[in-house]
């Protein structure tokens, strides 16, 4: 919480011998890190980092297995390559959200058991489609599933209709490690946006999902989109609030970190966003938060903001951060062990 690094990774740590694909990836274009899970009791960390869906060893008190890749998968392909969300699942399965626009756009499900050695090109275990723009996975232990949050519609505007965000939870199975698709856990959001106010007029995309976050101890979800706070009450299977009432009740002592979120609407009408593209967030057990804010008209912000007793404080500035996240267990939403 003091800004003080304790453990990173980077390429330039990795000395072990890779397949083709899977070094091309990690040495591509991309050059970006746009997810981070702890999982594994802390032991493992996975992550979307450059062109590659990675798991890597955290065990910091032994250097000899420490940040070594145990997982990998390359993105750089039509169906993965905008792909920057993850999640673990039980008996040592990855969730990747494709982040597409497509129709079969959804989630790929993989073994990332440290069993298995490194390939080029890792067998998909299942695919589920129908969820556009995947942009946040969550485990819920207590429900026995899955959460996503997309859209139901291309979120560029390249479907003659417009894409509402959408929640939707996906039924675990135990005994045969799949998920299922139910429309009885597909939520809609109450509206869509367009996202004129930020990019301008006539701007083709809508508003779409950027994070979803557990409330720790209580069955709640909060998402973030392009314009502001959802609050979703899991045992209602209903949205219960929004925008400020999502700060007062659960986020006090939030703060926009820019003066210039603020525009015109594609109806011609002047609104201020001052909760818009919250790209990562994660609240503690004792009320303390961390956020990221993207700076306006861009897609990362510059410093994760802190909040401790309603105050907000600014941390690791001076980088570009996409995300922003707590490395542990959130009290009541535990990940998978195995």
């Amino acid at each position: 919480r003091n800004s003080v690094v304790k453990w990173s990774w980077q390429r330039e740590d990795v000395t072990q011998p890779l397949p083709s694909l899977i070094r091309s990836g990690l040495y591509s274009g991309y050059n970006d890190a746009t997810d981070m899970k702890w999982m594994r009791g802390g032991k493992s960390v996975a992550a979307v980092y450059s062109a590659l869906v990675v798991v890597i060893n955290h065990t910091p008190d032994q250097p000899s297995t420490d940040k070594k890749i145990t997982f990998a998968l390359n993105r750089a392909n039509d169906v993965l390559h905008n792909a920057h969300t993850i999640e673990p699942l039980p008996g040592d399965r990855l969730a990747v959200g494709t982040t597409g626009q497509r129709p079969w756009d959804g989630i790929l499900v993989y073994n990332m058991s440290e069993a298995l050695p490194l390939v080029d090109e890792p067998p998909v275990l299942q695919r589920i489609e129908g969820l556009r723009a995947i942009h946040a996975l969550i485990w819920d232990e207590q429900g026995q599933m899955l959460w996503a949050t997309g859209t139901d519609a291309a979120a560029d505007g390249s479907d003659p209709v417009p894409a509402y965000g959408v929640i939707q939870g996906y039924p675990f199975d135990a005994e045969t490690g799949l998920l299922s698709v139910d429309e009885a856990y597909r939520f809609r959001f109450p509206e869509y946006y367009d996202i004129d106010v930020e990019w301008g007029h006539g701007y083709s995309w809508w508003a779409g999902p950027h994070d979803l976050v557990p409330v720790p101890n209580e069955r709640v979800l909060l998402v973030s989109n392009d314009i502001g706070l959802h609050a979703f009450d899991i045992d209602q299977m209903k949205f219960t609030a929004e925008y400020d009432e999502v700060v007062e009740k659960y986020m006090p002592g939030f703060e926009v970190t820019t003066n210039d979120r603020h525009g015109v609407t594609r109806q011609g009408e002047y609104m201020e966003l001052p909760q818009s593209d919250l790209k990562g967030f994660s609240l503690a057990p004792d009320g303390s938060f961390i956020y990221t804010q993207s700076l306006w008209r861009l897609y990362r912000g510059n410093y994760t903001s802190l909040v401790v007793d309603g105050v907000r404080h600014q941390i690791m500035k001076g980088n570009e951060i996409y995300r922003s996240r707590w490395f542990g267990d959130i009290d009541g939403w535990p990940k998978p062990k195995t």
